[in-house]
Parts: C-alpha cells; structure tokens; sequence
C-alpha cells in the first residue's frame, strides 16, 4: 500500500511559524493582514496566498512580500514542532507500507524542517517540494509523479487542509484529513473520504 503524507500540518506543527511570518512579511511592506485572511487560503502556495488574500496588490508587491516572507521562514525554524505521535506512527507504517512526502514547500526547506522536528527522510520512499513537480497541490501533478516512479498507485493522501482533499480527488486517490490544521469550515472537511482527530488514529483505516 503506498500512503502520501502531506507535511505542514499534518505531520508537524507549523502554524504559528507560517503565521508569524507571513504577519512579519506584510508588515515589513506596510500592508495590514489578518491570520483569518491568510488561514482562508491555508495550503496553497505562499505567493498564491498572497495573491488570494490581497487581490489588488501588484505583481512586484506580491512578489517582494513572498521574497520576505521565505526569507522570515528561514530564520525561524525552531517555532516548528511535530506533532505527537508522529515518529511513532511513521516508524510502524514504513515497516508494512510504502511512505511518501508530497509538500508545497521547496525540497531543501522539507528536509530543514525534518531535520528540525527529528523526523527520519528515510521513511519515505519519495520526497516531492513544489519544485520537483510541474504544478503543485490542489494538482495532482505530484501523486502522478509518485505513482509513476513506483509504477502503483497511491492508496491514500493524508492531509490537513482543503487543498488535500481537491488534490486526492483530482487524481483519484483517498483522502484522509486530519484535524491539527488551522480551524476551517466543517463544510470542506467533510468532503474528505476520512476525517481524524490525530495521526495516530489513521492505524483504524489503514
């Protein structure tokens, strides 16, 4: 069986560190924004939230606030937790599953934030940033990817955020979301195939 695992949210707690720095990047250019308007568009890319959240900003102001906040995000990788449970879990997985990481961060900041949060990259048999794919998550460009480099197809894409579930929908998988992401409407978490409380409780669909 091959589960995909999505990273921010799912398998380590970055809320606070997405937050804070995007709160830092705004105001390093004098624009005002609410944890609501940036939570509303939760998983996407950090330029694509950008985007969403102020529409009427221009290009090269979208493209400097993004450029800040990376570079924020780069400073400060000790607010970065994993979740409980999550090594435990992984650990007995890889030994009757093949594991996989699909995330809409860049390659090197995935193994920044494994390597902060202790988490082992040899767990997973595929690592995929937003890019080592042609388009990222809510496309399924990346489960593609996998399947085609492990020529199966990928059983279950674990998630947090709305994103997840188009993604796994889009290429025909399960989505399991699991509730330690930012507060989002129940409305979109029920369109997952499995909603769970924490990772540890995957092991009752798995």
């Amino acid at each position: 069986m091959i589960i995909c695992f999505d990273l921010d949210g799912t398998l380590v707690n970055t809320e606070k560190w997405i937050l804070n720095s995007f709160q830092e990047s705004f105001r390093i250019n004098n624009i005002k924004i609410s944890n609501k308007e940036i939570k509303k568009h939760w998983g996407l890319m950090a330029r694509q939230i950008v985007k969403k959240a102020k529409p009427k900003l221009t290009n090269n102001q979208i493209k400097k606030i993004t450029k800040d906040f990376e570079e924020t995000r780069s400073k400060t990788f000790y607010q970065i937790k994993p979740f409980k449970n999550t090594n435990k879990i992984l650990k007995e997985l890889a030994k009757k599953h093949t594991l996989t990481l699909l995330s809409n961060n860049p390659h090197k900041k995935i193994n920044r934030i494994l390597k902060q949060t202790k988490i082992n990259k040899k767990y997973f048999k595929i690592t995929l940033g937003y890019n080592d794919v042609r388009k990222p998550k809510p496309f399924p460009t990346g489960i593609h990817k996998i399947e085609h480099k492990l020529k199966r197809r990928v059983n279950f894409l674990v998630g947090d955020t709305l994103q997840d579930i188009k993604t796994a929908k889009a290429a025909k998988t399960k989505s399991i979301i699991v509730l330690t992401g930012p507060k989002i409407s129940k409305k979109d978490l029920k369109k997952a195939d499995f909603i769970i409380k924490e990772i540890s409780q995957i092991k009752r669909i798995i």
